[in-house]
């Protein structure tokens, strides 16, 4: 027995059927499609009745704008030929950025340290930095050498371990070097000067 699919239907009466297979925010998009005589039908579960009505309209392909399938089921999916896609990249550099974050805030205790600031507790800094440590990492995918792209900007040394060469990651580092030495330089001519005093001390101080 195929499993119930959770529907949110507005203007059931509605002349067109529109199918909404990802939450959007607010009502406001719903009320102008109802407002042009549409079926509002709101559902993130792909099942046997979405597969049946695309199959008989001649869909062939459902693609999710995700990278998962767990609102898609993927034996109603065969039975009725529709080949099942993801979004390539979709959640690519956001999956970097948050590992990214999540190793900053570990390394750093960024929440301890929060917690330790709202409590008063806070006497003093050490200078232990992230500069010049060793960041080693095993990655199997791309996506997981992206966090070290993003991390490389704090000067670390990279090791990194996996079955295949990393010669995205290793350029991105060596051209990073070069760039570094052939064009950044202590004072620009063109902005020298660009913050003097007067310009420092109309800035509001809290």
């Amino acid at each position: 027995m195929a499993k119930p699919v959770s529907i949110e239907v507005w203007n059931p009466n509605g002349k067109y059927r529109v199918i909404s297979t990802k939450p959007m925010p607010g009502t406001r998009w719903i009320r102008l499609l109802t407002d042009q005589d549409c079926r509002v039908e709101l559902t993130e579960d792909w099942g046997e009745l979405l597969f049946s009505a695309l199959s008989k309209v001649g869909g062939k392909t459902f693609s999710n704008m995700a990278v998962g399938y767990n609102n898609v089921h993927v034996n109603a999916a065969t039975k009725y030929g529709v080949s099942v896609e993801n979004t390539p990249g979709v959640l690519t550099e956001t999956t970097a950025e948050l590992a990214a974050s999540l190793f900053l805030a570990a390394t750093r205790e960024i929440v301890e340290a929060d917690e330790l600031m709202r409590k008063g507790l806070y006497d003093g800094w050490l200078p232990h930095l992230l500069t010049h440590l060793i960041l080693a990492f095993y990655a199997r995918e791309v996506l997981n050498y992206l966090p070290l792209l993003q991390i490389e900007v704090f000067k670390m040394n990279l090791i990194y371990y996996d079955l295949y060469q990393a010669t995205r990651l290793e350029k991105f580092v060596i051209g990073c070097g070069e760039f570094l030495k052939s064009n950044c330089f202590p004072v620009y001519l063109d902005s020298h000067a660009l913050y003097y005093a007067s310009k420092l001390q109309a800035l509001v101080s809290y």
